[in-house]
This record gives structure tokens, sequence and C-alpha cells, in this order.
């Protein structure tokens, strides 16, 4: 997981649409990105929000422009956002067009390695020092680690975007029709199970330093890296294909999220598992009365969270929770800026808070928690561990044998058995790629790896560098993989390999 992040690689799968009054267009040149390069113009009527787009060739797509005053990005039906070029672009705009090209996982690569660096350098012990120091209220047990902090707060801002991507999905998005989701549910059900055996086969009972608690650690995907890398290549791939991967990606963080939930929990304290009953049933009973002010949701959700934290189970949930409790036909706030969920449509709530969010979670949480969870120091025991150590095998297998092999391999039974059937473009080479590129595993593997082996220092060292090298091993092959790949065209529903 989700990170640039999971929404700002959406706009490879959906439209992204920006703001809420209509505006007049003159002829413009646009460039799609999930076709060829080709010239469109775009003609609106005065007071009409449909903007027809024709080019040379004769494609004919439907985009829907809105601006506030701004400069707003123009659409084309199935593809990424394509911004004006013909004056300068807002604040806003420049940080969401840098998101979409891949800016967050860059930062993200670049906190990990500057972490690292910092935790083998003259530096270390300090740096390391940093992340132990406690702050806090003791004396309403928030008498935190920084690291704790980061894990247990930020993540539980982080948790909560990725909550209202799920929620947006199964109300409005590609997890709303059981005949779209069924094959990439199937897949991603594959890409969970499989790593998982993969592992528990290469730790199993009685081998030698065999780590049977890290079982789930290989199950996540990576959501944003894995749209990152994707997002290079688009242009070889089926439109149809950055739809599966969302999805599969999005039910496979709902997955983590509920092993997270159930599995990790400890030490349950039932006075403060009430309280989170109660302040649960209360955020959902705010949701039934479609209540729209955000400070009734903070305000529960945060009571929910200190409930959470206090009983034993991970706090992060409190996130998910709050979000799947916001109203989703509520609609956006007057003057978002929110693209909205389909062409032609109203923003909702979620759209808005989901654009509110996903700048802080590509550029500030998830670099934040990849200082805070890479700073590994390196020697010849930890580097060594990644080959001898059945905790890193199991990661390593798991990541790079198990989530192709389940993904692929599951899916593809499932359309020979007739329960579900190829996306539109597909075929088993896209779904091998999708496979490969499922092995991608950082973000939410690295949490889990905090879940599963507290008290392992050493074991949790070694299952820290498998990840990092299997997800570059598995986004190296994806990449290759898809330049083998010829240019992708659609054109009156015929393909053309160029």
């Amino acid at each position: 997981m989700l990170f640039m992040n999971a929404a700002a690689a959406r706009t490879t799968a959906r439209p992204a649409l920006s703001s809420r009054r209509s505006v007049q267009l003159r002829s413009m040149p646009l460039r799609p990105t999930n076709r060829a390069r080709t010239s469109l113009k775009c003609a609106a009527a005065p007071g009409s929000t449909t903007v027809s787009i024709s080019s040379d060739k004769g494609l004919r797509q439907r985009v829907v422009a809105r601006a506030a005053g701004k400069r707003a990005p123009i659409v084309a039906s199935g593809g990424a956002a394509a911004y004006p070029t013909d004056g300068p672009l807002t604040m806003e705009q420049q940080i969401f067009k840098a998101l979409d090209a891949g800016a967050g996982s860059i930062i993200l690569l670049g906190a990990t390695a500057f972490s690292l660096f910092l935790a083998n350098s003259p530096m270390g012990q300090a740096y390391l020092s940093v992340w132990h120091q406690h702050v806090g209220i003791g004396a309403l047990g928030l008498n935190l680690s920084i690291h704790e902090w980061v894990n247990e707060g930020l993540m539980a801002l982080y948790f909560f975007h990725v909550g209202m991507e799920i929620k947006r999905e199964f109300i409005f998005g590609s997890l709303a029709s059981i005949k779209k989701a069924i094959l990439p549910c199937i897949a991603a059900l594959g890409g969970m199970i499989v790593p998982m055996g993969v592992y528990l086969g290469l730790n199993a009972a009685g081998r030698a330093g065999a780590v049977g608690a890290g079982w789930a650690i290989p199950m996540a995907t990576d959501i944003a890296f894995a749209m990152g890398i994707y997002n290079f290549f688009k242009n070889r791939m089926p439109p149809g294909v950055a739809a599966f991967l969302l999805t599969l990606a999005t039910v496979d963080d709902l997955g983590a999220i509920v092993v997270i939930a159930v599995c990790f929990a400890k030490g349950l304290v039932v006075p403060y598992i009430a309280g989170a009953v109660a302040f649960t049933a209360g955020l959902f009973a705010a949701m039934k009365a479609n209540v729209t002010n955000m400070k009734v949701y903070a305000g529960l959700g945060a009571a929910l969270w200190y409930c959470l934290l206090q009983g034993g189970i991970n706090a992060d949930v409190a996130g998910v929770v709050a979000a799947l409790a916001i109203p989703a036909h509520a609609l956006a706030p007057a003057g978002s800026n929110a693209p909205p969920e389909h062409e032609g449509g109203e923003a909702t709530l979620l759209d808005h808070l989901i654009h509110v969010f996903t700048p802080w979670s590509a550029i500030l949480i998830m670099p934040m928690f990849a200082l805070a969870n890479t700073c590994i120091t390196l020697d010849a025991s930890a580097i060594g561990s990644v080959i001898t150590a059945p905790v890193s095998q199991g990661i390593i297998g798991g990541l790079m044998i198990g989530k192709p092999v389940g993904i692929a391999g599951l899916s593809m039974l499932a359309i020979k058995m007739g329960w579900a059937s190829w996306p539109t473009g597909m075929n088993w080479k896209h779904l091998v790629t999708v496979g490969v590129l499922g092995g991608i595993g950082f973000t939410m593997s690295l949490f889990l790896i905090e879940m599963a082996l507290v008290g392992q220092p050493e074991a949790a060292v070694s299952a820290k560098l498998a990840i990092l090298v299997s997800s570059a091993a598995a986004a190296a092959i994806g990449a290759f993989m898809m330049t083998r790949f010829p240019v992708y065209v659609e054109k009156k529903d015929a393909v053309v390999n160029a």
C-alpha cells in the first residue's frame, strides 16, 4: 500500500475532473495519456458542462470541464488529466500533476534512502535515539515514543484515507458491480493466500530460525508503488489493466486491515473495548443522520482511536472505521476542487476528503512512516540474513513467487471455470505482469512487520531488508516486462499494436 497515493494513481483508471462551475473552452490541443498522440479539439456550448472532443482520426470522447475561478485540468474519458498548457497552473494543480506523474513514489523512495543513510552514518546512534524519545501526556497513557506516534497516530490518518478509498470503490467504483469486481477480487484472494502459504512453507515448525509469526507480512501490495511503476508504462497496457490492478490492491488493503484488526489484538481491556463500541455506534449514527460536519467525525474518531490504543487493538483501525462512517452520498462543500467519481456527476464529501488527504498522505505521512521504519543499521550479519534467514526467505518467496502465482494462477482458473471473464484488452501476459507488480509490498508489509515481529528485533531487521530487496526486484522486473509490450492504441473498439 496505498505511496504516491491511491487517489493520485486513480487517474489511470477513471477520469479526474475538477472544481464546481462550468466554463466555456476554446479549441486547444490535448494529449491523452492512454492513447496514441493525436490532436483533439474541444468545444462547449455556453452554460454547458459537457464538452465534445473529436480528433483528426475520428475518435470522439466526452469530458467534463469545471472550474472555480481557477485553471482546471481537462480530462479525456478513460485517461489521466491533461492540464492546460496556455498558462500557469495553480499551486494545487502543480502538486496533483506531480503526484499523478509519480512524485509520491519518488519522495517515499528518497525518504527510505535518507533514513538508511542516516542510520549508517556517524550520526546513526543519535538518529536512532530520536525515534525512541517519548512525548505526550503520561497521565492519559499517551506518553508514546516518536516512532509510536508515527505508527499509531499519523498512520491512523493514512488508514482514514485508505478507508475512504475503499468505501468509494464499494459505493461508486469498481467494487460496486459484482460482475466487474469478481476477477480482481479472486486475484486479490490468490495474492494473499499463496504468499502466506509460501512463507509458512519456508518457516515450518521445527526449522532452525523459523519465525512463523510473520505469516501475514507478504500478503500486502503497496498500491501507490505498484501504480507508480505502472504509470510509467501505461501507454503499453490496455486501459482495463489500471482498473484491475487498482481494484486488486484495494481488496488487498482491505484484507490486510482485517488481519491487523483481528489477528494482532493483544491484552484486551474490556472497559476500553466497550467505549470503542460506543464511539463506533456514534459514528454510524451520525452517518445515518447524514451529518456532514467533520468536527463530529473528528471528535468521535479521536475518542475511538484512544479507546482502541488503550484497549489493546491497533489504534490505526479507528481511521478505517471513521472513514466507513462518512456519508457516501453527501455533496462536497461549496468551493471544493475535488473531482467527482464519475464524469458529469457532483463531487461528494468522500471525493472532497480524499482530494484533501491525497497530498498529505503522499508528501508527509508516508515519508514520515518510511523515515521511522527503515532506519536499519546495515552490517555483514544483517545483509547476510536476507539470504539465509527463514523470515527473509519467506518474505522474498512470498512476494516474488507467491504473489504472481496467486494472482495470475487463481485468476486464470476463475476464467477457465467460467466464473469471470477477461477485462477489455487484457490477456495472460498482462495478468502475469500485474502479478509481478503485486509483489511490491513496501508500505503495508513494513507496517505488518511492526505488528507481527514485536520483541524480535533481529527478525524485524531481516524482514525489512527482505521487503526492500523483493519490492525493488518486483518493481524492476515488472517495469522490464512492460517495456516488452508494444504501444497500445485503442480506436473504435479495435486494438492496434503500434
